[in-house]
């Protein structure tokens, strides 16, 4: 996987905010989570970090890569500033979501190492469903391939104006683009 972008400051998760302080935050389980406002952006940086270590990120994904442990990050780093009430709970707020989402990616992980059975089902259930949709597409590719041969030959076509494989294979090409919304999976 290709390191994050580093943004304008030079590091990852850290931008500048319009007052001249800068902002750290990080992504969890599709969700930024916002670290707080420093004065520097090498503190807004650790404070990244110390984040990044405890959601086990790889080191070529922090800031400061030759910090050896969650400890010496955390050592590090420095608290935020917090000037208002509102920055105080949204800094609380942030550190619930860290504190959960950590523990969920450990109970996950642990689940994981019990259930090693369930962990393979899951595995064979996706990849059956890859080979069904592959299959599903290439026999919609031959059946299109099918209707574009007979319309190239034009007066030559073996099939006549009034057969059903026109409107067959033109409807089910058609509605196979188009999924439902509640298409399932089904063999």
């Amino acid at each position: 996987m290709a390191p994050r972008r580093r943004s304008n400051t030079g590091f990852i998760g850290v931008r500048l905010r319009p007052a001249g302080h800068f902002a750290a935050e990080i992504t969890a389980g599709g969700t930024r989570v916002w670290l707080g406002t420093f004065y520097t952006k090498e503190a807004a940086a650790r404070a990244y970090d110390v984040a990044a270590w405890r959601f086990g990120r790889p080191r070529h994904e922090m800031n400061f890569p030759e910090v050896r442990s969650l400890t010496e990050a955390q050592s590090l780093s420095t608290e935020p500033l917090l000037r208002s009430q509102g920055e105080a709970r949204r800094y609380r707020s942030g550190q619930r979501r860290i504190d959960t989402t950590e523990a969920d990616e450990q109970f996950m992980a642990q689940w994981r190492r019990d259930n090693p059975g369930a962990v393979e089902a899951e595995r064979a259930f996706w990849k059956d469903k890859q080979t069904y949709r592959r299959e599903r597409r290439a026999g919609k590719r031959q059946r299109k391939a099918e209707v574009e041969a007979e319309y190239a030959k034009g007066e030559a076509s073996t099939w006549g104006e009034d057969d059903e494989r026109w409107s067959w294979n033109l409807t089910t090409t058609a509605s196979e683009d188009t999924p439902s919304e509640d298409e399932d999976f089904d063999f």
